[in-house]
């Protein structure tokens, strides 16, 4: 669209022989003839415009232009994905916190029970097994916190590595985490992701560009149409050096009818990267439906799953108190309480990756879709 300028300064020195040189019979030298030197110099200002060339310009910017939309769209997926990542290692970090916290408190039910057991055996109402098998629990209790500790500062060091910040990085909780629709509408969030998802808007860009560039490969069968403007001076020795200028106009039209089928190879590989681009956008929108497919169903599994394992942990905290109870009593042995706090524990530990699968199959949705539900 817009003209090319070139400015062109040159110089010569010409050297022209005139008349005829002869040989003296006589005395052998060489008469007539000599030489004129004329050094000239020019300066110029030369423009070319390409008028017409088979709407070539208009589809190399067609294309560009939509390569410059699946930039964007690819920076928008970026975005969602890196979020993705951040937000797993936040849950990961705070899931880690929480069962820390289930640890500690399995810790101090081991050191209570220990202390029951060896107060029983000290009155004589119990049996150095109701100790050993206290103590037992107690050290793997302790065990179990050690390794608890250890996945929750490898989980923060993820989490400030993630977000540019040196060391560990604590998570903090919020009840809105936790905070479930009353009814998701799956069938409009399909249809949205795979009208609009980033990664979809990704591919139909890529699809635009190569149909763009098919176009324009097209184009070298049509004639080109250019016009090119000069006005140049020249001055010599002859004039005086007095600078004369000279000016031109020429349009000129170019058409290629043979190009040893460069023009056709040309056409079939922009014609084959379209048929590519078509079968990777329809095999994008198949693969975000089966992942919403598969979110959907964790989703669903999620929050079944976080009301039973609520149950259970009531369930879980009655029957440890009941236990113990009843051990105070003597009619349940020391392994129905170690029992029943260890199906306490594992209930609080389901509860927590319940919670947190709801919690990541949502984020996972969000990703693909492109924002926030």
């Amino acid at each position: 669209y817009i003209p090319t300028l070139t400015f062109p300064v040159g110089a010569a020195y010409n050297v022209n022989s005139f008349g005829q040189q002869r040989l003296d019979p006589v005395t052998g030298q060489v008469l007539g003839g000599g030489t004129v030197t004329n050094p000239s110099y020019s300066v110029g200002a030369r423009a070319n415009l390409t008028i017409f060339d088979g709407f070539n310009r208009e589809r190399t910017l067609s294309a560009a232009q939509a390569r410059e939309d699946a930039a964007a769209a690819s920076i928008t997926s970026t975005i969602f994905q890196n979020r993705l990542t951040v937000t797993n290692a936040f849950f990961d970090a705070l899931a880690n916190e929480e069962l820390l916290k289930v640890n500690e408190a399995a810790v101090s039910r081991a050191q209570q029970q220990l202390a029951v057991a060896s107060a029983r055996l000290q009155s004589g109402a119990g049996q150095r097994t109701d100790s050993l098998g206290a103590l037992v629990q107690l050290g793997q209790a302790r065990q179990q916190l050690l390794n608890a500790q250890a996945s929750l500062a490898t989980a923060e060091a993820n989490l400030g590595r993630l977000v540019g910040v040196e060391g560990r990085v604590a998570a903090t909780d919020d009840p809105s985490f936790y905070v479930q629709p009353t009814l998701l509408d799956t069938a409009g969030i399909r249809t949205e992701a795979i009208a609009a998802s980033p990664g979809v808007r990704t591919s139909e860009a890529n699809l635009e560009a190569s149909r763009q560039q098919l176009r324009a490969s097209r184009s070298g069968y049509w004639p080109t149409i250019t016009a090119s403007a000069s006005s140049d001076w020249t001055a010599n020795k002859q004039n005086d050096y007095t600078l004369e200028p000279r000016r031109n106009l020429l349009f000129q039209m170019n058409f290629s009818p043979w190009s040893n089928l460069q023009r056709e190879t040309q056409i079939e590989n922009a014609s084959i990267q379209l048929d590519n681009q078509i079968a990777a956008l329809a095999d994008q929108k198949r693969q975000i439906s089966a992942q919403l497919t598969q979110q959907f169903a964790a989703l669903g599994n999620a929050r079944e799953s976080i009301d039973v394992a609520q149950l259970s942990v009531t369930a879980a905290e009655e029957n440890v108190r009941i236990t113990e109870q009843r051990y105070r009593l003597g009619v349940a042995t020391i392994f129905d309480v170690l029992q029943a706090q260890e199906q306490l524990t594992s209930a609080q530990v389901s509860e927590i990756q319940a919670r947190f699968s709801y919690l990541r199959a949502k984020t996972q949705i969000e990703a693909l879709i492109g924002r926030r539900l």
